[in-house]
């Protein structure tokens, strides 16, 4: 049975995951990078860390939760926060969804699944997957070693799956993967429009 995070909501707030996952680091070097803004998932959003900065990005976020602890702080941080473009969705499965999507987020919760390669076969609807994991390194916090995924495994599986894969390495204890089937769903290096506001 996998390590599913189940303590204080508040630690997915916390100084120290800002400092380990800056919003500000996956905005500028994931999200700028983004041709389609319309839909985006959510998956695990937990307190709605990554879900308030997506909800800047793309006209409609869906984040999906399934501990009830996690979902009552994430309806009240977008309420307070006055942010009126996310949709709440209670799975512990890939929902079935009958409209685009151009983004989905698996932030630390791939290694909490009985089977992430299926989610990751379900993310091919979309038009670009991010995968955000714990690198398979001893640390003094998260989840246990023999939990995790390592980069060799999950690039191996995200090949078999999509086109193109852009690793990045912008976090210093997590590994991301940038996956998509379409050449244009990422905005090429030089594209001015990359710098817009």
């Amino acid at each position: 049975m996998p390590h599913i995070f189940s303590g204080d909501p508040e630690v997915l707030r916390s100084e120290r995951r800002k400092k380990i996952l800056p919003v500000d680091v996956f905005e500028r070097d994931v999200l700028s990078r983004l041709n389609y803004r319309n839909n985006a998932v959510d998956y695990g959003a937990g307190t709605g860390y990554f879900t308030e900065v997506m909800a800047r990005h793309f006209r409609r976020v869906y984040a999906i939760e399934t501990q009830d602890s996690m979902i009552s702080i994430l309806k009240e941080e977008m309420e307070e926060k006055g942010i009126k473009n996310v949709g709440i969705v209670i799975s512990d499965k890939p929902p079935d969804l009958d409209f685009d999507i151009d983004f989905v987020l698996f932030s630390n919760v791939l290694h909490e699944v009985d089977d992430f390669t299926r989610f990751i076969e379900w993310s091919r609807i979309s038009r670009v997957a991010c995968i955000i994991e714990w690198k398979k390194i001893q640390t003094d916090f998260g989840p246990p070693i023999e939990e995790r995924i390592s980069y060799e495994e999950m690039e191996r599986i995200v090949k078999e799956k999509f086109r193109f894969v852009m690793p990045l390495d912008i976090f210093p204890l997590h590994y991301t993967l940038l996956c998509y089937n379409e050449s244009d769903a990422l905005k090429k290096p030089d594209d001015e429009s990359e710098n817009r506001p």
